[in-house]
């Protein structure tokens, strides 16, 4: 892939490939999901001879739609991380691979971790009325998971970060080191943001009134 699925959050995909869409036979006959890698080196996740990121995530398919000429848009959603172990290369037209869950390590102090946890939420929250507000649109309430881990992934997966920070962060253990980045970065964003609001003053467009 060319992009990074976050666990809890979804992804829409255009599958046009033959091989790729043979894995989604695959997937759907089996009841199975696929793995959902950055790739670091080659064309595509299909590609055999690509070189992925170590890190990746599960992904189940969700809602899918086939086109007459056999195009396939589906929803790709973000499940557990998983570490490759082994590549396989030559058992199918696409990559798989051998693989083992990728999970945070357990908080020195829950307490802690849950209390940032709110606070971070409590700024997303905040930034996302903003930036709506910005864009016209209005919300009363914006529901987030209760779970730190989760809530960092849904963060990550919801601001429009570089594909590097998005791997790294993908790649963290850490829920914590995760949540403190993405406060950093909303600190950032919401000041971006904020400087885009200016308030009214009649004085400015004085020039562009012409009184009868």
């Amino acid at each position: 892939m060319e992009t990074v699925l976050f666990p809890y959050t979804a992804l829409p995909l255009r599958i046009f490939e033959p091989h790729l869409r043979e894995m989604v036979a695959y997937c759907l006959e089996h009841d199975a999901p696929f793995g959902a890698v950055l790739i670091r080196a080659g064309s595509e996740v299909g590609d055999r001879n690509a070189e992925p990121h170590e890190i990746g995530t599960l992904a189940r398919i969700g809602r899918m739609r086939r086109q007459p000429d056999g195009l396939i848009h589906l929803l790709a959603l973000g499940e557990e991380r998983f570490q490759i172990v082994r590549l396989i290369r030559d058992e199918a037209p696409y990559l798989k691979a051998q693989v083992r869950l990728w999970r945070d390590f357990e908080p020195l102090d829950w307490g802690e971790q849950q209390r940032y946890a709110d606070q971070v939420a409590q700024q997303f929250r905040e930034f996302l009325m903003l930036a709506l507000d910005l864009g016209g649109l209005r919300v009363e309430e914006v529901e987030l998971p209760r779970s730190p881990t989760a809530l960092s992934f849904v963060i990550a997966g919801t601001l429009q970060l570089e594909i590097p920070l998005r791997q790294y962060l993908l790649e963290l253990q850490d829920t914590l080191e995760r949540l403190r980045l993405l406060q950093q970065t909303l600190e950032y964003l919401t000041n971006a943001l904020a400087t885009e609001i200016q308030p009214f003053n009649p004085e400015h467009w004085r020039e562009y009134v012409h009184r009868n």
